[in-house]
């Protein structure tokens, strides 16, 4: 089970950032805070790829903010959710976007009862597949929420009979095994399905039938695999390759050929990055 010196998920994800970022030249993190600093947009959210506010990227910009420690951003980013009112209407993700960000920023945010971040999905998160709302449930519960002991008590229980079925996507394996080992639960047989994703020459994919790598994937799967006791030696060389091949005027692209820079691929950049160099 958690234990009680256990470190919210968001804030190892923050620290892996941070290595990441702390690994590189001077000249490059100038890069990459500028680039942060250039997708805030003036009432203090960070954008999408679109150039609009967006609360899911807004979140990527909270975790690079605090990962290289851009104070003045987190500030405007605080203004912004502080001023945000309950009738904007959101759909579960954003949710989950809006209660992290208060869960670092906010001076009043108190945690809340498991129920009430569930209840959203339960609305408004019937379209989502079910492992993906276990996820994003426990990534909430586990940063934000009180009296857990119950719900982990169960989510041992489901991930124990949990089967996966059909073609899941290497991020939401990443997921499954992490919670496994969060809970205490054997992670060597998934563990070894998630480098199933594995591209030869370096990074992962995010399905079986797609032949190249991406940085979401190879972010989240570096992570966990460093995380459940993986040697990562053993794919460093090809990763790290594939990583810097990726990285463009302060951002990290998506890998799969899509040049467009953005907060989210920045993101898993960094975390591919750290999780390769945290030996």
């Amino acid at each position: 089970m958690i234990s009680h010196k256990h470190t919210p998920v968001y804030r190892q994800l923050v620290e892996t950032v941070r290595a990441g970022f702390q690994l590189l030249d001077k000249p490059v993190q100038n890069e990459i805070t500028a680039f942060l600093a250039g997708r805030q947009a003036d009432n203090g959210a960070f954008m999408d790829r679109a150039g609009r506010p967006d609360l899911y990227y807004s979140l990527f910009g909270s975790w690079i903010s605090m990962a290289t420690e851009q104070r003045v951003l987190q500030s405007a980013l605080k203004g912004y959710i502080t001023g945000l009112t309950s009738a904007e209407p959101t759909g579960p993700v954003e949710d989950l976007a809006l209660l992290l960000i208060k869960t670092e920023l906010d001076d009043d945010f108190m945690k809340q009862s498991v129920l009430s971040i569930i209840k959203p999905f339960m609305k408004k998160g019937r379209m989502i597949e079910l492992s993906y709302q276990f996820f994003l449930i426990s990534l909430a519960i586990d940063a934000s929420g009180k009296n857990k002991g119950f719900y982990y008590f169960f989510a041992r229980i489901w991930l124990s009979l949990h089967r996966s079925r059909g073609n899941i996507p290497c991020s939401l394996t990443a997921a499954l095994v992490f919670a496994r080992k969060m809970l205490g639960l054997n992670t060597n047989h998934i563990q070894k399905r998630l480098l199933d994703f594995l591209v030869e020459g370096g990074g992962f994919r995010a399905f079986d039938s797609v032949q190249t790598a991406d940085m979401l994937s190879t972010g989240v799967a570096l992570f966990v695999l460093k995380g459940t006791g993986y040697d990562l030696r053993l794919i460093k060389q090809g990763c790290l390759e594939f990583v810097q091949n990726n990285y463009v005027e302060g951002a990290f692209l998506s890998g799969d050929g899509d040049l467009t820079r953005d907060l989210e691929y920045t993101f898993y950049g960094l975390l591919a990055l750290g999780s390769l160099t945290q030996d």
